[in-house]
């Protein structure tokens, strides 16, 4: 049976939730002003929002199309290679953007989402993977991005936008704030460990969103999911979208 969405404007649970999920900006390795959250609107000037029974998180309406954003992947190859966010046949990708120095959100919501897919059935775990895309790229090395989403998750990607403007564009593509602290840097981002490793050590705030988008096999955004999530319930909800999905 499929599930049946009830698309709402002004149900507090959702608006709530995904109140929550744009506004977190725990991760910081220094004060900093929280990102502030810009509401997506629709034609009617408010965004709309389908919820499922029993399922946590909740869909955007009309929702995203993000098969356009052009990232860079470095589960395959330690230069990168052009990476599009759209999910393989029959599959979910599941998409994430936060960073490596994150002390709390960021390795909170990977355990959680590791341990939602060790939970389901070896079928559907095989057609989940999870995608990382680090908003402080001064900070963060391609290759070291795929290792920290690979200690939590099998089918693991670690992305970069190219540059400020394809992060700017992927951000607005699925709707995510975040905000790094002013702070002074010599560096230019290029994407090699000598650049990384002076980096490394800066010490800087970054606050960003903390919802994970659940792509498909169109590059559709079908689902998102707020923090927290249980892994439990996380697992009951991947469930729930392959049923309703495929």
């Amino acid at each position: 049976m499929r599930a049946v969405l009830r698309p709402t404007s002004l149900a507090p649970p959702v608006l709530l939730a995904a109140a929550l999920a744009l506004l977190t900006a725990a991760c910081t390795t220094e004060p900093t002003t929280e990102a502030e959250a810009s509401p997506v609107s629709v034609e009617n000037g408010q965004q709309a929002y389908g919820v499922v029974e029993g399922r946590i998180g909740y869909r955007r309406i009309p929702t995203p199309d993000v098969s356009a954003t052009e990232l860079v992947d470095f589960a395959t190859s330690t230069q990168g290679m052009p990476f599009v966010p759209v999910a393989g046949s029959g599959e979910i990708l599941l998409v994430y953007f936060g960073y490596l120095s994150c002390p709390d959100v960021c390795p909170t919501t990977l355990a959680d989402f590791g341990r939602a897919i060790d939970e389901l059935p070896n079928d559907l775990a095989q057609r989940v993977s999870f995608a990382m895309v680090s908003v402080d790229a001064e900070r963060d090395h391609g290759p070291q991005i795929v290792d920290y989403v690979t200690l939590f998750i099998d089918r693991g990607h670690g992305l970069l936008a190219a540059d400020a403007s394809g992060l700017a564009a992927a951000t607005e593509a699925f709707g995510v704030q975040f905000e790094i602290e002013e702070h002074e840097s010599d560096h230019t981002h290029v994407d090699s460990e000598e650049t990384h490793q002076e980096s490394a050590h800066a010490a800087y705030g970054v606050g960003h969103s903390a919802t994970v988008f659940a792509v498909d096999e169109d590059g559709l955004i079908i689902w998102e999911f707020t923090y927290p999530s249980g892994a439990d319930d996380l697992a009951d909800a991947l469930v729930s979208l392959f049923e309703e999905r495929y």
